[in-house]
């Protein structure tokens, strides 16, 4: 894995604009992946991954590589794969009981194991209470997921005592976060989003993953940052340079039957980046979108009065919520109409936006 990666956990309580909300929260802070519990709409999308019951998915920015790769899914639970990371997004329903889940839990410890020697994070809103995530008080789901945690060898990453579900007759914390303890220690600044407006009556949690320290090589050449591959301009390649410095390469590379074969191959790719440093210039890549095609200046100023007394409690600032959601679906409908009038003969696509 190259570079950092940024994580989103979020439950959107089946509610349209709160999804909607997610996704351009998504695009605005540049996060690579979200668990997103209790989806409005799981879309048939490479970005998107969910649970067999649509109760639980993972999603990824549109054009951020690498793509997501399903592993398992069931019910409540989605694993896939984001380069050398495994995602697991949970959900279990406060309507179920203790025995059942149990038996999720049965399901969930062998999937860890299974995901080896991939690095895991376990995600998503398991409604147990635990006082070891920061719940006032722990009920019995708590001390199950609290044994199954510690069996499965995972590490917990929530800190703090902030209520992740924030609800009129009182708060808890029912969203966690557990990893495998080798990711778990490049895990950075987690942490519950209070002043952020969802539409539902969970909190974002946000957290990042730092870079694996690079293992030393064999050698000073061989060790030269092959983090991240170069892009070139392929089409403005001049073909005379590439030839000349291709020339002056094999006049300096040494027999490479001299070295082992890792040596050789470092100092192969070496002598190419150098013929395309000289023969082209190095691709631009385009900046981030930082907002949804329905997303605008207009509905940008209606979300932080949304986050006034009350947090994300449903009906506090009952007025400046009701108007956010209902401006963030008149947008998204009629982008939906405009693009469905210029391409007449298009399928239509369900919501929400990233699909």
């Amino acid at each position: 894995m190259s570079g950092h990666l940024s994580v989103l956990q979020a439950n959107v309580n089946h509610c349209a604009g709160a999804q909607d909300l997610l996704l351009q929260s998504m695009a605005e802070w540049s996060i690579d992946v979200a668990i997103v519990a209790e989806p409005y709409a799981v879309p048939s999308s490479p970005y998107w991954a969910g649970d067999t019951e649509d109760s639980v998915a993972i999603v990824v920015r549109p054009g951020a590589a690498p793509p997501l790769v399903v592993k398992a899914r069931g019910r409540g639970y989605v694993a896939a794969v984001r380069g050398e990371v495994a995602f697991v997004g949970v959900y279990f329903s406060p309507n179920r009981d203790l025995a059942a889940l149990e038996r999720f839990l049965d399901v969930l410890g062998p999937l860890v194991g299974q995901l080896a020697p991939l690095q895991v994070f376990v995600a998503g809103d398991l409604n147990a209470k635990s006082t070891a995530w920061g719940n006032p008080a722990t009920n019995p789901k708590g001390r199950e997921v609290e044994e199954w945690a510690l069996a499965a060898g995972l590490s917990l990453l929530n800190v703090g005592e902030v209520q992740t579900c924030v609800r009129w007759s009182g708060g808890s914390v029912v969203d966690v976060t557990f990893a495998t303890p080798a990711i778990a220690r490049r895990v950075e600044g987690w942490r519950v989003e209070t002043g952020v407006e969802t539409l539902s009556d969970h909190r974002y949690i946000r957290f990042e993953v730092s870079p694996a320290p690079v293992r030393p090589a064999s050698s000073s050449t061989s060790s030269r940052g092959r983090s991240q591959f170069p892009r070139w301009a392929l089409s403005k390649l001049d073909r005379e340079l590439a030839e000349e410095a291709a020339i002056v390469g094999r006049w300096s590379l040494p027999p490479l039957s001299e070295f082992g074969l890792d040596e050789a191959a470092s100092r192969l790719c070496d002598a190419f980046s150098a013929v395309c440093r000289a023969a082209m210039p190095p691709a631009k890549r385009p900046p981030p979108r930082r907002a949804l095609y329905w997303w605008s200046a207009e509905i940008a100023g209606l979300r932080p009065p949304a986050t006034g007394p009350g947090g994300n409690i449903p009906g506090a600032g009952g007025d400046a919520r009701r108007t956010l959601t209902g401006t963030i679906g008149c947008a998204g409908s009629t982008w939906r109409r405009r693009r469905s009038c210029s391409r007449p003969y298009a399928e239509p696509r369900r919501r929400p936006g990233w699909s």
